[in-house]
């Protein structure tokens, strides 16, 4: 027995059924580009904090090598304050050679001082972006202590166009009041207590 279907019925059905496979495509294809922006988003994030953290483990080391050189030279201590703000340290300070050999009488602690943080300045000023310091020594009247901020410009923020509010983060707040950044979003500061 053989079925006969009205072939009219056959033809509008076949009809609207390619147009929806059509916009299903299409509904794909559109979630599939918004998946890939937003995978592209969640890159560029991951190499910008993959870059802020390299910034502060640098921090973490210039750190650590002035405290070894104020340790190792205690009497000096007072000569390692730097009061500078950070519009003043723009150009890194001169490699400084007075007391290179080390050699006793030409070289007192307070020599010995300005030696180890100009030398550390310039350290500074050439491993991280616009690097500059803010140090005070023996706050608040704590004997053999010591304040240290180093301080950098974060390229990312700092090429923001200035239109783009939202995408640049607030002024850091570890930062000291005595670099007058301004309101400068685009520096960062790293804060250390070192003990001696």
């Amino acid at each position: 027995m053989q079925l006969n279907l009205p072939r009219e019925g056959c033809r509008s059905r076949s009809g609207s059924m390619r147009g929806v496979s059509l916009i299903e495509v299409l509904i794909s294809i559109l979630l599939s580009a918004i998946g890939l922006l937003a995978l592209a988003g969640a890159n560029v994030a991951s190499i910008r904090y993959s870059k802020m953290a390299q910034y502060r483990g640098t921090a973490t080391l210039l750190a650590t090598d002035i405290a070894e050189r104020m340790r190792a030279n205690k009497a000096g201590l007072t000569g390692y304050a730097v009061a500078l703000d950070f519009a003043a340290q723009a150009t890194a300070p001169a490699a400084d050679t007075s007391c290179s050999g080390y050699t006793v009488p030409l070289c007192t602690p307070a020599n010995l001082a300005t030696y180890d943080l100009n030398n550390w300045r310039f350290l500074v000023r050439k491993q991280l972006p616009s690097g500059s310091v803010f140090m005070t020594t023996q706050p608040n009247g704590m004997a053999n202590t010591a304040d240290v901020w180093l301080v950098w410009r974060d390229p990312a923020v700092a090429s923001v166009a200035t239109g783009e509010v939202n995408d640049q983060p607030s002024t850091a707040l570890e930062c000291p009041s005595g670099l007058n950044l301004d309101a400068d979003a685009s520096i960062r500061c790293s804060y250390f207590r070192i003990n001696l």
